[in-house]
């Protein structure tokens, strides 16, 4: 293994409280009807355009509002602010660095606002680059995001794949990589159990002695 790829919310950082946020200031602004904060898990780790079609929002309105939720989370309303580094995670890429291993972000989020959004929590030297979507939505699926990093980076099947969703399970499955997945943050565990998930993890220092030793 030359590398290890992470998806960004719910593996890296708890970014629910900003995300889930915004996305009810959306609605609101919108004149749509409102889901329930607790009932908005669904919008951590899609593609933002699915997650408002998800929604409910009209197709003709779907590009206002990305356009809404963008200006709320990484515009004025910095609502990118209001999240956490999960525990350990700093110390397990300063871990991965130090033994030989690259570290990469593989997200469903805007690269340049992924970018951003590792400066302000001070991640961004601990890794090696960071993949994302394209703003137009031309590069969206998780799968080809990967497949984007592989392809770039020349990393080939070198690679393991570390996420809490199902699609971070299916896109490194459609790559051809392992995948290990995380029990703290918001994807379905039995479900990514049902699907073949490598290996599941509920901590951090479970995940680095496996990632040191795979």
């Amino acid at each position: 293994m030359k590398a290890v790829l992470f998806d960004q919310d719910g593996t890296l950082l708890d970014s629910a409280p900003g995300i889930k946020r915004c996305a009810i200031a959306t609605l609101q602004a919108m004149h749509l009807p409102l889901i329930p904060y607790d009932n908005l898990d669904f919008f951590i780790g899609p593609p933002l355009r699915d997650c408002f079609r998800l929604c409910h929002v009209p197709e003709s309105r779907i590009e206002e509002a990305v356009k809404i939720y963008r200006e709320k989370y990484e515009g004025s309303g910095n609502g990118y602010l209001d999240a956490t580094i999960y525990p350990q995670i700093d110390e397990l890429l300063k871990t991965l660095r130090q033994n030989g291993i690259k570290t990469y972000v593989c997200t469903s989020k805007a690269q340049p606002l992924a970018v951003m959004i590792l400066q302000a929590f001070h991640l961004d030297p601990l890794f090696d680059g960071v993949y994302g979507a394209t703003l137009d939505g031309s590069l969206a699926t998780k799968s080809d995001i990967i497949h984007h990093c592989l392809s770039n980076e020349k990393l080939h099947h070198d690679a393991i794949m570390v996420g809490d969703t199902i699609l971070d399970l299916r896109g490194a499955k459609a790559n051809g990589i392992p995948f290990f997945g995380v029990a703290w943050g918001y994807g379905e565990k039995e479900t990514m159990l049902q699907e073949g998930v490598t290996k599941l993890f509920s901590s951090v220092s479970a995940l680095k002695d496996a990632l040191l030793s795979h």
